[in-house]
């Protein structure tokens, strides 16, 4: 006979439970994973056009991004592959061909690519993409021809502004500096031929511009002679807007030191090319006749404070990777707040496929980026590319840029411009750089009478300089904005 034994209802709860808790870590454990996949970067190698340094920190900053990223928890990886496009055409299309070309039996398949930095560059890159239908978003590639021509180049997209903001940007600076008169030197290059065009329609007539495109050297980016030529027949008094990538400000810059044009009165205003120089890469004694320079900088915001962006910051010093700059709201001007915003883009999209309960594939990417990606919070403010021109939405946030002026460490903030107009302006110093004297040709032979005629010239020139700095004072009282005044300050 068989006795029966009373079971706790309490075990047998506790039996279910266990039993519940084993069968969903089963189902867990059993559901594939997502997998990892590549995300490219086309970027500038050291040396090229683009500053050594600021080469270094996009090469850091793409990796500490994917990495920070990719630590989320979520139930895929993007793994970081580099590729160098520089600004140049032919290493443009070889970087893309290398990263369209990947083993797949070594590297996981392509879904997107971050850069390139240059206009021209992602103009020829982007052709080699597309025949796997796969998207690429710059950080940098500035060009309005971009959103043209987006027949050509519909799987490139950009989390910066187009250039067309940026002339409008310089215009209300040769307004709100009471510019009369500005010559535009540009280069033969993508960027450079296209933003002194817009900059000319964005004036509109208001004051003459004289465009003119500088020729390559010999042994150079530009053609000395020619430099030395044009600005011969330029009132000193006047701006030159310089319009070139940062290497090509190099070499203007060296060239106009041994002319002698970067003594006063000279002033040249930068766009954000110039404004990428750096001068800690430039010699001490050149630095100290370019103090007070002024340009354009994309704003970018403080990136090493801010919430949206503190946790890139902390994870680069920790993690010691190079290139790492200095806080503050002035590094703006390098982009790396914008390729942060870019990787995190990737993921942003990424994450919308994978609760929609879409495959990651590189096609559905592109067809979210043609739909519209949803907006988020990034290190440059609300995030949004707008499907039609392939560009920053300024529907979502409007373009802002700082006017900058050149520091011996760096380009200090010294204006805001937003939806073109000036919220804010800073005195200006002009660069108060010196002709050298003229030296005698044997003076050890100077006579007497030479000595009393000099006392008598040099009383003479005492007295015109007080007559002129009463005039000059006079004249500010009148007009204290005037375009060549030495301080300039907002009213």
């Amino acid at each position: 006979m068989l006795v029966g034994t009373m079971v706790s209802p309490r075990v047998v709860l506790l039996f279910a439970g266990i039993v519940l808790m084993l069968g969903q870590c089963c189902v867990v454990e059993s559901q594939p994973s997502l997998g990892t996949f590549t995300l490219g970067f086309l970027g500038p190698a050291a040396e090229s056009e683009i500053p050594t340094k600021l080469a270094i920190e996009w090469e850091s900053a793409f990796k500490v991004a994917v990495e920070v990223l990719n630590s989320k928890g979520r139930p895929y990886i993007l793994s970081p592959r580099s590729e160098y496009s520089d600004c140049d055409w032919q290493k443009a299309y070889h970087g893309a061909d290398v990263l369209l070309n990947l083993d797949p039996l070594t590297y996981p398949p392509v879904i997107g690519v971050v850069g390139p930095a240059c206009s021209g560059a992602a103009m020829a890159s982007s052709p080699v993409m597309k025949v796997k239908n796969i998207s690429m978003v710059s950080f940098a590639a500035t060009s309005e021809a971009l959103a043209a021509d987006r027949d050509f180049s519909d799987n490139l997209y950009r989390t910066v502004y187009s250039d067309n903001y940026q002339a409008q940007a310089i215009a209300a600076s040769i307004t709100k500096l009471n510019m009369t008169a500005v010559t535009v030197l540009h280069t033969k290059q993508y960027y450079s031929m296209n933003l002194a065009q817009n900059i000319q329609e964005a004036v509109a007539g208001a004051i003459p511009v004289n465009v003119v495109m500088l020729e390559n050297g010999e042994n150079s980016t530009l053609d000395f002679v020619q430099l030395k030529t044009v600005l011969d027949k330029h009132d000193p008094n006047t701006f030159v807007i310089l319009v070139m990538h940062p290497q090509q400000a190099h070499d203007a810059f060296e060239a106009l030191n041994v002319q002698g044009r970067l003594d006063n009165p000279w002033w040249y205003f930068g766009t954000d090319g110039v404004t990428a120089l750096d001068p800690a890469d430039e010699k001490p004694e050149l630095v100290q006749k370019l103090l007070g320079e002024i340009g354009i900088a994309p704003f970018g915001g403080d990136y090493s404070n801010t919430s949206e962006c503190g946790e890139y910051w902390t994870y680069w010093e920790q993690a010691g990777y190079p290139g790492r700059p200095v806080s503050g709201v002035s590094k703006s001007r390098s982009y790396t707040p914008y390729l942060l915003d870019t990787v995190h883009l990737y993921f942003v999209i990424c994450d919308h496929l994978v609760s929609t309960n879409q495959t990651i594939t590189a096609q559905n990417i592109w067809n979210v980026l043609k739909a519209g990606h949803p907006p988020f919070l990034g290190c440059t403010g609300e995030v949004a590319i707008s499907p039609i021109t392939g560009s920053r939405n300024i529907s979502v946030q409007p373009p802002i840029y700082d006017l900058v002026s050149l520091t011996v460490d760096d380009w200090e903030a010294k204006g805001r411009i937003e939806s073109n107009k000036f919220i804010s302006l800073q005195p200006l110093q002009r660069p108060t750089g010196t002709v050298s004297a003229a030296t005698a040709d044997n003076p050890s032979k100077k006579s007497n009478a030479g000595t009393v005629v000099g006392i008598i010239f040099g009383l003479l020139l005492a007295v015109a300089i007080v007559i002129g700095g009463y005039i000059v004072w006079k004249r500010r009282q009148n007009n204290y904005y005037n375009p060549t005044s030495f301080i300039r300050t907002m009213h």
